[in-house]
């Protein structure tokens, strides 16, 4: 079974491509989305649909999840939420089975992780996830996006 699991920022798309092999073991593909500063914002969309699509397409995902934007956030970005909504529809009307949209919360109980502060020291690297030897090292936003890529394995 093949997972992505997918973080947006204004100027890029951190994804995690998580492919589960049969004895229960796991191989991690970390990547990152750079998106043209020169397109303007419909081109900009256009390029993130296509690529992720084709990411998908490559890896054969059939589920996926993607960290989506809290709805306390003090002064949320438009764009990122641009390419969180073309993210999910891409999901929704593609091949993949199953999708998930991640909150803090909702990715702590899809992982049975605490929402006492302990999934705040994962997120930050600071406890480490799932035996994941170098945890500490990915961004916060790789951690993120590993992390919902894992959650939405449990659909």
């Amino acid at each position: 079974m093949t997972i992505a699991g997918i973080r947006c920022t204004p100027k890029k798309i951190y994804y995690s491509i998580i492919v589960f092999k049969e004895n229960d073991t796991f191989t991690l593909i970390n990547q990152k989305l750079i998106i043209p500063v020169s397109f303007n914002i419909p081109d900009k969309l256009k390029y993130v649909r296509k690529t992720i699509l084709d990411i998908f397409l490559e890896y054969n995902v059939i589920r996926a999840g993607i960290r989506v934007t809290e709805n306390n956030a003090q002064s949320p970005d438009r764009f990122r939420l641009m390419l969180e909504a073309i993210v999910q529809e891409l999901i929704a009307s593609s091949y993949v089975e199953a999708y998930f949209t991640g909150l803090k919360g909702s990715i702590s109980k899809r992982l049975d992780i605490p929402n006492d502060g302990t999934i705040t020291e994962v997120i930050e690297g600071r406890s480490v996830f799932n035996g994941i030897t170098d945890w500490s090292s990915f961004s916060t936003e790789h951690r993120e996006s590993i992390l919902v890529g894992f959650a939405s394995s449990t659909l």
